[in-house]
């Protein structure tokens, strides 16, 4: 049996899917199931996605939207799906371009196993020993909006949008009971709803794991327009967050 989900979002991406990594990441990692979400792709995502699963369908399952309905409703229908099996004791999700490598998410998960947390995300901190490669532009524009999350949430977040997240199942109903408001900063939504569910406790039981390999990868479905969204997606979420 499986012990830990990783749900990877996919939109459009047939020819940015790196097929014998995800192969070779399960032969050699028996506990982890991966669950492919196509996002009503127009492209042959789907297909080589069906493809992927017949080479090892004991481990990989293949879901779709009929038509894009955006990440956080992708990654969240991916988690409900995972989490009805009652099969996975930890469900992530991770970016299908693998700019956060595979064995980066075994990182987050083996530390929130280690040290009982009921979530830990990813975060790109360049530091000495990391390999974090980013272009000088997105870095200090993702600085700029991270420190504008940060106040929205007024939780001291480096990094809230890195791809890479795992949990305990123990939360997974309290984070995707509901859909999320934003379709590409439901990751702040999570944040808040964990705020939410644990009060005080956010600051023991929620960890920011500073990854040490990460990698921009071409073809970003996120464009500029998006990011001068980010406020007025802000302002949505908060007010979404204040009725709950």
């Amino acid at each position: 049996m499986s012990e830990t989900a990783i749900i990877i979002p996919c939109y459009n991406e047939s020819k940015r899917l790196n097929l014998s990594a995800f192969l070779s990441f399960l032969a050699n990692n028996k506990t982890y199931h991966l669950f492919f979400v196509d996002d009503g792709s127009t492209d042959n995502t789907f297909k080589v996605l069906t493809e992927l699963e017949t080479k090892n369908s004991s481990q990989i399952s293949i879901l779709k939207n009929d038509k894009n309905l955006g990440k956080g409703e992708t990654v969240r229908k991916g988690m409900l799906a995972a989490y009805n099996t009652n099969n996975f004791a930890q469900i992530g999700f991770l970016d299908a371009d693998l700019s956060t490598p595979l064995t980066e998410f075994v990182v987050l998960t083996d530390f929130l196993k280690q040290h009982n947390k009921k979530a830990v995300f990813g975060s790109r901190l360049k530091r000495v020993g990391a390999s974090i490669e980013r272009s000088s532009l997105r870095h200090f524009v993702g600085r700029f909006f991270a420190t504008l999350i940060s106040w929205t949430i007024k939780i001291p977040f480096y990094d809230t949008q890195c791809g890479a997240k795992v949990f305990s199942s123990h939360v997974i109903p309290d984070i995707i009971s509901t859909p999320f408001v934003s379709r590409w900063l439901f990751d702040v939504e999570i944040i808040l709803r964990l705020k939410q569910l644990l009060g005080k406790e956010i600051n023991f039981q929620l960890y920011e794991y500073p990854i040490n390999e990460w990698k921009e990868v071409d073809g970003s479905k996120i464009t500029w327009k998006d990011g001068l969204k980010i406020p007025l997606e802000l302002i949505k979420i908060k007010v979404a967050s204040k009725r709950n």
